[in-house]
């Protein structure tokens, strides 16, 4: 009896933890070796998304309006962030890499992930000016082999489409502005990585 009552109990608490964070129920089930944190921004994002294409591997956005949003290999989801601590529980990832220095995630953003109620999970931040080198980084991180390479790539593809990303001045006139649903492909002109995008991303902030 005691046996089938604990059963009964976890499967409740199993339950719970589903409505909780909806996408669990119909994305990959492999636990994610490390749950990447990017800004707004299109070359972080496109970092975060070519991991995804490699690795299946969700990321977690933070706008530029303080929304979070979480992206699994099959769907988008808005996460409150009084239940941010539940969802990234729920995937309980190895560990939390930012990506990309203060001005694409600000401390004080790093500062909420540190003091929510994480289980055990810890925190790193990965920067430097040089996308290639955090590229090689998150390499050897996450053992993919070839990030590098489609990076770059899509990185090219990226920077021949936007004007703002050749032209650092251009940006510091140029508004951006958000929610839109667009693509990744019609945003960035990387095609290879199409993804349902709940905001659109800014161009590289002003050093």
């Amino acid at each position: 009896m005691k046996k089938f009552l604990l059963i009964a109990v976890m499967a409740v608490l199993s339950l719970n933890a589903l409505n909780a964070a909806p996408w669990a129920s119909h994305n990959s089930r492999r636990k994610p070796k490390y749950l990447l944190v990017v800004g707004n921004y299109k070359t972080p994002r496109l970092m975060a998304e070519t991991v995804r294409s490699l690795t299946k591997q969700p990321y977690l956005l933070v706008s530029n309006d303080g929304r979070y949003f979480i992206f699994m290999s099959r769907d988008i989801q808005e996460i409150p962030a009084s239940k941010l601590d539940v969802y990234i529980n729920l995937l309980d990832p190895r560990r939390l890499v930012i990506i990309g220095d203060e001005r694409y995630i600000s401390a004080d953003t790093e500062k909420k992930l540190r003091n929510i109620n994480l289980r055990r999970i810890p925190i790193m931040r990965i920067y430097g000016e040089n996308w290639l080198r955090v590229a090689e980084e998150l390499d050897d991180l996450l053992n993919i082999g070839n990030l590098k390479r489609n990076f770059y790539r899509n990185h090219f593809d990226m920077e021949m489409s936007d004007p703002r990303l050749r032209n650092p001045e251009a940006e510091k006139t140029e508004k951006v502005s958000e929610p839109a649903a667009e693509t990744a492909a019609a945003e960035s002109g990387a095609a290879a990585i199409p993804v349902a995008e709940p905001v659109s991303p800014a161009a590289e902030p002003a050093k």
